[in-house]
């Protein structure tokens, strides 16, 4: 039964992501777009900046220059504070916006995105997470896409390929794996929120779409699902768009580093009290670890599993431009996401019981 359950699961993945393959839609680097956009950043204590890439990448614009805002929304005094103020030094269109003092009963990310709303004026806006860097192809594809069809799209990246092993674990995020079912709209309320709720990516949307937001006294800690939850109330459609290689992922160089960041969040998502998110990541480790777990007493099983397992990572490739050693490192992988989860389960035995925290990842 617990065998039949997991190949089930596999083929759903399957299933949507070569729907969502096929009728997608990707961002593409041949769009042209003449007006204005605007990007909002926010970032908390628990927030990665790469400032290298973002100037690498910014020093690359052509088409867009005179007509990109970022707006770096910084709840309280990040360490990085230096390395922002550089950023914005050398690129005018960079603004720093720093809130030192906040309501204690408002989420970070909610209430400083409600605190900027009247400084936005372009007729696209993009709220994206700080971990992402992106090249001008995306903002032009996305806002061409927002002003056309006059509605918000929520873009998944890609994952960086900085290290071999460092990227075999970052690309089987549960948000990845179940990416897909972001494009079945009757799913969206018990799974696409949650899994938003936990997704790195972009909100691009139209200007009055982003005025009528009412999300900075939000009782959910998500700024995502903040957003999609009033578009659901509010009987707003939004699409999903995968961000091909103009819109990519970072992670931490150092393997420990990044050990360390998943061990911090499986704890986040109990007191956060996303309990939807966390089985949702159970549920994916479950997935991809089964074959390892279970090959000794369900070798046929776990036989079928690696299988279908082995045909997603061939179309998750294709969509999410993996590459090929990485997906031979999917065991090592799954180690990692085991040990992590194993270490939460058995040291947080305090933290898991603990009440509710103000604090969330962005």
């Amino acid at each position: 039964m617990l065998g039949f359950l997991v190949l089930g699961l596999t083929s759903f993945m399957i299933f949507t992501l070569v729907k969502n393959a096929l009728t997608g839609t990707q961002l593409r680097s041949d769009e042209t777009y003449m007006g204005t956009v605007e990007l909002i950043i926010p970032i908390t204590h628990r927030s990665e900046f790469y400032l290298e890439p973002w100037l690498k990448s910014l020093h690359s614009f052509r088409s867009l220059q005179g007509r990109l805002k970022i707006h770096l929304l910084i709840d309280g005094h990040h360490p990085a504070m230096t390395a922002w103020a550089e950023l914005q030094h050398k690129l005018p269109f960079v603004e720093l916006h720093s809130f030192a003092m906040r309501p204690e009963s408002s989420y970070p990310v909610p209430w400083m995105i409600q605190q900027i709303s009247p400084q936005i004026s372009s007729p696209v806006v993009i709220i994206g997470d700080a971990e992402l860097v992106a090249e001008e192809a995306a903002f032009i594809a996305l806002a061409r896409l927002v002003s056309e069809k006059k509605k918000p799209y929520f873009v998944l990246p890609q994952t960086n390929k900085r290290k071999l092993l460092g990227e075999s674990v970052a690309v089987l995020n549960p948000t990845l794996s179940l990416a897909s079912v972001f494009g079945f709209k009757k799913y969206r309320r018990n799974i696409s929120h949650p899994l938003i709720s936990i997704a790195q990516g972009w909100i691009g949307m139209p200007l009055e779409n982003f005025k009528a937001l009412e999300i900075g006294k939000s009782s959910l800690p998500s700024w995502k699902q903040s957003i999609v939850r009033q578009w659901e109330k509010e009987k707003i459609d939004y699409d999903l768009a995968f961000g091909e290689r103009y819109l990519t992922r970072y992670y931490p160089e150092e393997l420990s580093l990044q050990i360390q960041q998943m061990k911090i969040y499986w704890e986040e998502l109990w007191l956060n009290g996303d309990r939807k998110g966390l089985w949702l990541f159970a549920a994916s480790l479950f997935i991809w670890s089964f074959p390892i777990i279970c090959f000794s007493s369900h070798p046929f099983w776990a036989i079928a599993s690696i299988m279908l397992l082995g045909i997603y990572r061939f179309f998750s490739k294709v969509v999410f431009q993996e590459s090929w050693r990485t997906i031979l490192l999917h065991p090592i992988g799954c180690i990692v996401w085991l040990g992590t989860f194993i270490w939460w389960a058995a040291s947080g035995l305090k933290s898991r019981y603990g009440t509710q925290g103000p604090e969330v990842r962005s």
